[in-house]
């Protein structure tokens, strides 16, 4: 009856916390509408904070799981409950048990969402920006399953790739078809190349020439227009699905590109999802220690340290060096290591 109470009295907390936090996202989101899009309307407004509060939602579960807590312990100290519930020997783990349920259960959402409709949403967000905001910088987008078709008389040519990383113009999967008269005169296969300038370069490719009939392997070069021009095409690793991003992490492990970066993001996406839990039993069993609210919400810098400290190393190192985005885990590791103590401080019993 007791742990039904705490769920519901938590339950009721998380969303009123969430509810202000996303009102001050929503405040924030409607003042940028007013001073840096150039088109203001109804509709934009409308469509701007639909995508972006799940995306804030998403970022701000530990923040809000938190704030929530705090409050219960609040209420809980101030009613002496947590005194009560010692006398009848029940830990703190066993009294909060359904709130850290609860907390894996949100977590567990989270993450389901984060590989599909998050993904969905910041493409979204990020296509809003790019056509109403002011003009800013596109950087570390990709191209993926791209077609290309160029005209010249009687001669037509169909370009596909499946890969190309505009930051750098690494491309992968390329597939060129050559037509004249309706008909079939060469194809082309080549597994990576580089796009510099408006030319595209195929080190090696399979090059099938209908009209001798024959078959060679050589060096191949494709005109096509300024890869810079392909930035309004392109998507960052953020807007990519997991069937997409295990996609091209395949490719890129095949052909030599810097599958690594890939992979990071499945990772950055884990822990974004799951680290409300650890951070919270890390709160919690330090906040119980000291009956203190104040020394909660401090060890809760920390705790969000390691997770955002590990959130940006998972990346960074794949984008600047050769090592695995696994190391950046270290952090996190250690913010699990706290909470696993902090479960096992909370199995024993309330300090008085």
């Amino acid at each position: 009856m007791l742990g039904k109470y705490v769920l519901s009295f938590y339950a009721k907390l998380f969303l009123v916390v969430n509810g202000v936090l996303l009102g001050i996202v929503s405040s924030y989101a409607l003042m940028e509408l007013l001073f840096l899009f150039k088109e203001k309307g109804g509709g934009v407004a409308l469509s701007y904070l639909t995508n972006l509060l799940p995306i804030a939602f998403f970022y701000l579960l530990p923040l809000s799981c938190v704030i929530a807590l705090m409050i219960l312990l609040n209420h809980v100290f101030s009613k002496k409950i947590d005194l009560i519930v010692q006398s009848f020997g029940i830990s703190p783990l066993r009294f909060l048990s359904s709130v850290v349920l609860f907390l894996i259960f949100i977590s567990l959402i989270n993450l389901f969402l984060s590989f599909g409709v998050y993904a969905e949403k910041n493409r979204n967000l990020y296509k809003i920006e790019k056509e109403f905001k002011k003009r800013q910088e596109i950087e570390d987008l990709i191209l993926k399953d791209a077609w290309f078709f160029k005209e010249d008389n009687s001669k037509r040519v169909y370009i596909n790739f499946k890969f190309v990383s505009i930051k750098d113009g690494s491309v992968a999967g390329i597939f060129y078809v050559e037509m004249e008269n309706n008909k079939i005169v060469q194809v082309v296969q080549g597994e990576k190349g580089i796009w510099m300038g408006d030319t595209v370069f195929l080190p090696l490719a399979n090059i099938w020439n209908f009209k001798e009939e024959s078959k060679i392997l050589q060096q191949f070069s494709i005109k096509l227009f300024d890869i810079k021009n392909a930035k309004p095409l392109g998507e960052k690793v953020e807007h990519l699905s997991l069937r997409q991003l295990l996609m091209l992490y395949s490719i890129g492990k095949s052909v030599g590109l810097n599958y690594n970066l890939y992979m990071s993001e499945v990772i950055r996406r884990l822990i974004s999802s799951l680290s409300s839990v650890p951070i919270s039993i890390t709160v919690l069993s330090y906040t119980i220690k000291r009956r203190n609210i104040f020394a909660g919400f401090l060890s809760f810098l920390p705790a969000f340290s390691l997770y955002w400290v590990s959130f940006i190393l998972v990346r960074k190192l794949p984008e600047s060096t050769t090592v695995s985005p696994l190391y950046g885990l270290f952090p996190f590791v250690v913010l699990i290591a706290l909470s696993l103590r902090g479960i096992y401080y909370l199995s024993k019993g309330f300090r008085v």
